[in-house]
């Protein structure tokens, strides 16, 4: 897992083509104005997912993984909390489906907790167990996110 604020997120365009493509076409803006959905950007290969949603509670969210891609989460506004930890020893709550998993929670403090803000990207690999969206001081607040999706 990576956490990074934008502006750096160039350093990382060396993990492969794909990634050069998503952070490339992060750097080039526009993207805070897309509606929701799913936003073609190199095919199946790179393409990114606009959301609206409040932040919740952490008993309402889940940690997942993705085997077949890396997310870039970004906000365009709203601040939320999202957990992360190795998907190591967590059990399986919802088996694989393309290309999510969930996973029941593990014991509490056992994960990382990062701020994602304007002006800050998490990356998350599929080995990165993550649990997004989560209210900060349990105060929920609009959320409009884009996450890139990079194939690996």
């Amino acid at each position: 897992m990576i956490a990074t604020p934008l502006e750096n997120l160039g350093r990382y365009k060396a993990l492969g083509s794909a990634f050069a493509k998503a952070v490339e076409w992060i750097e080039a803006g526009g993207w805070e104005t897309l509606p929701e959905g799913r936003h073609e950007i190199a095919g199946a290969e790179v393409y990114a997912l606009v959301s609206r949603y409040d932040s919740k509670a952490p008993e309402e969210a889940r940690y997942e993984t993705h085997r077949d891609y890396i997310d870039i989460q970004i906000v365009v506004s709203g601040k939320e909390i999202v957990e992360a930890r190795s998907a190591v020893g967590l059990a399986v709550s919802v088996p694989y489906k393309p290309d999510i998993e969930f996973y029941a929670l593990p014991e509490p403090g056992t994960g990382h907790e990062f701020l994602l803000a304007p002006g800050t990207a998490l990356v998350f690999f599929p080995e990165d167990a993550h649990r997004p969206g989560l209210a900060i001081r349990g105060v929920p607040e609009p959320i409009h996110k884009v996450v890139v999706k990079v194939a690996v």
